[in-house]
């Protein structure tokens, strides 16, 4: 991994804002663990930073989607628990056993191939999935799910019935139907299971909505500490969140145009008369959609829109009047009185939120503040 820590470009993470979102689940909810998923680099946001942020916000656990990102996060010295959400290749289980990775189980054969290459000596967490309507991952029978636990429980020097889920396809729509269908799918398939100590299948729009419902003692949330709303204001209006992530750089070249010269690749911007165009390392290879160009970024608390084609590597912007190399620009977050949102961003993008900050690239640095 490659990190452009020679440039201004950057991503800024609020810890304040995590703690607050963080808290404001917990308040929803009443939960006795919030686990908080991480993947795909924490939503772009950055694992280990984000990593550090939720263990100072008293998060009680981590959900990732592939075993790469929960071993960094032990390598980080990330100590709280773990669970993999996606299916890992069962030759793995003993390297999850041996770092307390919880790992999401659907069917027999998987516990059957891992216990052939597991030691005996270190038991390995499973958390069994339930399909309750996602049609993703996890066993859709009563007859599959007793098979499972059974099996597991009698194997005790190799496995621990650790926790079982579900997962909502909607649950943050005010449209509740396909949710009630979900959760009456849970009740019928668990009905004189024996659960785990750990039951969670509240995503983020079933902890903040639907908390009188369901079992809120362990909940499994995403974009809500992310500062983003989960039903992006259609149930509740998002101003109970902060805004975690932040987005600038700064001008690296500066210059006066004369009236019609070409901006970028395919000239679909022409200067006019004594315009000032500067430059800003950031673009499409950082992850930056084409889309945004016309977007306004804020430069000394004034807008200044963003012209011609954005570029792998930089982007032009039509400034407002000479301004010096150096000078801030941002994209997400405040600048002199002018805020600009992440909601902001992905709407001129045409993108939800978590699809904008999850194609933000590695190389640009992270910094974890306040």
């Amino acid at each position: 991994m490659v990190v452009g820590y020679s440039r201004p470009t950057k991503i800024t993470i609020s810890q304040h804002a995590v703690t607050h979102n963080v808290n404001e689940v917990r308040q929803a909810t009443g939960a006795r663990m919030i686990f908080l998923a991480l993947k795909a680099n924490a939503y772009g946001y950055g694992l280990l930073e984000m990593g550090q942020a939720a263990e100072r916000a008293g998060v009680d656990g981590i959900g990732v989607a592939i075993l790469e990102e929960a071993l960094a996060l032990r390598e980080a010295g990330i100590a709280m628990p773990i669970l993999i959400m996606g299916i890992v290749d069962p030759k793995y289980a003993q390297v999850m056993a041996e770092n307390n990775i919880m790992a999401t189980v659907s069917d027999l054969a998987w516990l059957e191939q891992a216990q052939a290459v597991m030691d005996g000596r270190t038991r390995l967490l499973i958390n069994v999935a339930v399909d309750t309507g996602m049609t993703r991952i996890g066993v859709r029978s009563q007859e599959a799910l007793h098979e499972l636990i059974d099996y597991i429980k009698g194997a005790p020097d190799y496995f621990v019935y650790q926790a079982i889920m579900t997962h909502f396809a909607e649950s943050d729509s005010l449209n509740n139907d396909y949710f009630h269908y979900q959760l009456a799918n849970w009740e019928r398939l668990t009905a004189g299971i024996e659960l785990p100590p750990m039951v969670h299948i509240a995503n983020s729009g079933a902890a903040m909505y639907h908390a009188d419902e369901i079992p809120t003692d362990v909940v499994r949330v995403g974009t809500v500490v992310y500062g983003v709303e989960p039903s992006r204001g259609q149930v509740r209006p998002a101003n109970y969140l902060e805004p975690v992530l932040g987005l600038e750089s700064a001008l690296v070249y500066v210059k006066q145009m004369p009236a019609g010269v070409g901006v970028s690749y395919s000239h679909t911007y022409t200067t006019h008369a004594g315009e000032w165009i500067g430059t800003v390392p950031i673009g499409y290879g950082d992850g930056l959609s084409r889309n945004l160009q016309d977007f306004g970024v804020i430069i000394n608390g004034q807008r200044a829109r963003i012209v011609g084609q954005i570029a792998m590597d930089q982007l032009m912007v039509s400034l407002p009047e000479e301004v010096p190399v150096g000078t801030k620009v941002t994209f997400i977050g405040k600048n002199g009185g002018l805020e600009n949102t992440l909601e902001d961003f992905s709407d001129h993008a045409g993108l939800a939120p978590w699809v904008v900050t999850t194609s933000l690239q590695e190389r640009i640095k992270r910094e974890l503040v306040d």
